[in-house]
């Protein structure tokens, strides 16, 4: 059976709302606090047990509180650092070492940022740490996995994926799922490393697949597709289009599949059958995945601006500007969203009404 696909224009008959539909000023009585970091933040920071985790580009991971924003440490490693990975009193994170095909993984203790052990990888690390059943997954750009016993970080076995290159990693608890610029998505046994499936291995893929049930949800880089497959099978059940290249990893909530795109619109399609229910213009690039927090959508844009939108509808409930661009997603945490711009800056905003 072919794969169904919707369209997204305006006759489809989904809400379509404009950048312009919004409060005419910044609501800037939601900042909480600004932190402001030793460099430039391209990735998502990582909240566990009060305290904030960030990896700048530069190599300098901060940890501060996240009530106040007072700085409890940082520590510097070599490279560029993933996205941290908080996992009980471990920060994971993953580096490319800053040399050609060397990489590594480090282990730091969460309150002190101290350093409880270093894995070399062959290949830069670009995905950020998975963490499950005791085990830490790490894919290189050689397109080696490997899983490190997490008390110490031995490794325990390596296997390798048929493309390289791989910039996403999650474990659904049954499988481990890929995503590669080389082309791609997959997943693979994480107990032995048989792939299950791969799909569209000619086309780069910026974010790991999301999971639903028993259907896996995919964002394509070079067509901005967005694909429905099966989680057993990975035969595609729908694809739908969007204006422009997807490279964050679908967000998926309440039969809704959620996706920011480079043309600068939030998509919300059906994620039974694709069908668009609404699209919201915010007039800048996406990069990042859509954000839930309750009954609204976190979004963040290139050119600085965070919105919440009505997940329901589409439509502006309020907007915010950080300090500069945003390319990482928004986390929320105890009703606080937490931004990370490319300018260093960390904004804390309240959540509560």
């Amino acid at each position: 059976m072919r794969p169904r696909s919707r369209p997204t224009t305006a006759d489809s008959g989904e809400r379509v709302t404009d950048a312009t539909d919004r409060r005419l000023t910044s609501d800037d009585s939601r900042v909480r606090f600004r932190f402001r970091a030793s460099g430039p933040a391209r990735t998502a920071p990582a909240v566990g047990d009060g305290t904030v985790y960030l990896a700048c580009a530069n190599g300098c991971t901060h940890a501060f509180d996240a009530d106040d924003g007072t700085e409890r440490w940082s520590r510097w490693v070599d490279g560029r650092p993933t996205a941290p990975t908080v996992s009980g009193d471990v920060v994971y994170g993953g580096s490319d070492r800053g040399t050609a095909d060397r990489g590594s993984v480090v282990a730091l203790d969460a309150a002190t940022g101290d350093s409880r052990w270093e894995f070399e990888t062959e290949g830069g690390v670009q995905a950020s740490p998975t963490v499950a059943n005791g085990e830490i997954f790490v894919a290189a750009d050689d397109g080696r996995i490997t899983a490190l016993h997490e008390a110490d970080g031995s490794r325990r076995r390596t296997f390798r994926n048929a493309a390289r290159a791989l910039c996403g990693l999650a474990h659904d608890g049954r499988r481990l799922l890929l995503a590669s610029l080389d082309g791609g998505a997959y997943a693979r046994n994480p107990t032995d490393g048989r792939e299950r499936w791969r799909f569209a291995s000619a086309v780069a893929v910026g974010g790991a697949p999301a999971m639903a049930d028993d259907t896996a949800y995919v964002g394509t880089v070079d067509d901005g597709r967005v694909s429905a497959i099966s989680a057993t099978t990975g035969r595609e059940r729908w694809r739908a289009a969007t204006g422009g290249a997807v490279w964050a990893s679908p967000t998926v909530a309440d039969d809704t599949v959620f996706v920011g795109s480079r043309d600068g619109f939030v998509y919300a399609f059906d994620a039974e059958d694709g069908s668009v229910g609404w699209r919201t213009d915010l007039g800048a690039r996406i990069w990042s995945s859509p954000t839930v927090a309750d009954d609204a959508l976190l979004v963040a844009t290139d050119a600085g601006d965070v919105w919440a939108l009505n997940r329901e509808d589409g439509t502006v409930l309020w907007w915010c500007r950080a300090t500069d661009a945003v390319v990482a997603s928004v986390v929320v945490a105890d009703a606080t969203a937490y931004v990370a711009d490319c300018g260093g800056t960390v904004t804390a905003l309240s959540l509560s009404d």
